[in-house]
């Protein structure tokens, strides 16, 4: 009966390749797999009762080892087969309830009775089909991502109040209405890198919350000829000249906090949501513009813009390419320096592990 156990075994570390470099041979009685050779009456699988003969003996209960001179090829005991680095875990619903371990394969059956020796219980090896199943992937209490990456288009919802704006006769010269600052919708984008995120279950890994650290960054291409500077009270201005390229550049440290769901914990490919908030700091802003008549131009400043922002984000998707989205809650613009209130958003594809 236990040449038959080694046989099994040895047969599924063939099938799911735990020992890609073994050929195996079997002729009358004589059975090789690698460097292992078992003949006849001669091969000893050492148990509990057996006689130790090559095998070296573990100190586990009820445990069985078969070893190929300095490797383990299989391992058994109470309740797990160990192939190589595959685990083959007993089922809760054993099909025999006079068996404490039962592990099916194909048609045929190995199980250890309650308090008794390990054995084929059931069904014609000649004629099995052997079929692996892995065990269930274990879940960590928290788990951390590292370099996520959004690519994604940017724009801003314009809330500036029609009171706010100067009529055609008080308007100062060159003066610069919400409506100039629309945006070149194709240009305009949201590039995203997280340095770090991580994911604490709350609830068996089916709801976590989910928080990290990284840099969001807008690109903002006009379709006016919109000028900034760092003059006093002249920060934007209505250019005279025609520009290739013209953009406002921004960039938050951002600390993004969600509440997160995921319908499957086991399966990477499974649903997954996450709803939640976030809170950045305006690290550095600089406006790019390209014309004929002044080629390259770059000027940093902060433009009065607000040094913080809040923004209310989401995802949403299945495995590792999901779709993100951020609305700002607060204003582009310091509303103590402008009249100007607009509110930017992102919507884009996040590549992340979770």
């Amino acid at each position: 009966m236990k040449a038959s156990i080694l046989i099994a075994f040895t047969l599924i570390s063939l099938s799911s390749n735990a020992q890609s470099d073994s050929t195996f041979n079997k002729k009358q009685d004589t059975i090789k797999i690698g460097n292992m050779v078992i003949v006849g009456d001669n091969f000893v699988i050492e148990g509990n009762n057996s006689t130790r003969r090559r095998n070296e003996r573990r100190n586990r209960k009820n445990e069985v080892t078969i070893h190929s001179f300095s490797d383990t090829l299989v391992t058994i005991n109470d309740d797990t087969v160990k192939v190589g680095s595959m685990l083959i875990v007993n089922k809760k619903d054993a099909e025999d309830p006079h068996f404490k371990t039962l592990i099916k394969i194909g048609d045929a059956s190995y199980g250890k009775e309650k308090g008794g020796e390990m054995g084929w219980i059931k069904g014609d090896f000649k004629k099995t089909k052997i079929s692996i199943e892995k065990s269930p992937k274990k879940l960590k209490p928290i788990t951390t991502n590292w370099w996520i990456f959004d690519l994604g288009y940017a724009n801003y919802v314009d809330n500036t109040p029609l009171a706010a704006i100067p009529n055609n006769l008080m308007r100062p010269l060159n003066f610069v209405t919400s409506n100039d600052l629309k945006l070149n919708n194709v240009k305009s984008s949201n590039v995203n890198i997280w340095i770090v995120q991580q994911k604490a279950s709350l609830y068996k890994n089916y709801l976590n919350l989910k928080y990290g650290v990284g840099f969001e960054m807008y690109n903002f291409r006009f379709d006016q000829p919109i000028s900034f500077s760092n003059t006093a009270g002249n920060n934007i201005y209505l250019d005279n000249v025609k520009f290739r390229k013209n953009k406002l550049f921004v960039e938050y440290l951002t600390v993004p906090v969600q509440l997160n769901f995921q319908s499957n914990p086991s399966n990477d490919k499974s649903f997954y949501a996450s709803i939640g908030v976030s809170t950045g700091y305006l690290l550095q802003s600089h406006t790019k513009q390209i014309s004929e008549e002044r080629g390259k131009k770059k000027v940093n400043g902060n433009f009065n813009l607000n040094n913080f922002k809040m923004a209310t984000i989401g995802e949403l998707g299945i495995g590792g390419i999901r779709l993100y989205g951020s609305f700002n809650t607060t204003n582009l613009f310091d509303k103590n320096m402008t009249y100007l209130n607009m509110t930017p958003f992102a919507i884009g594809v996040r590549f992340s592990k979770f």
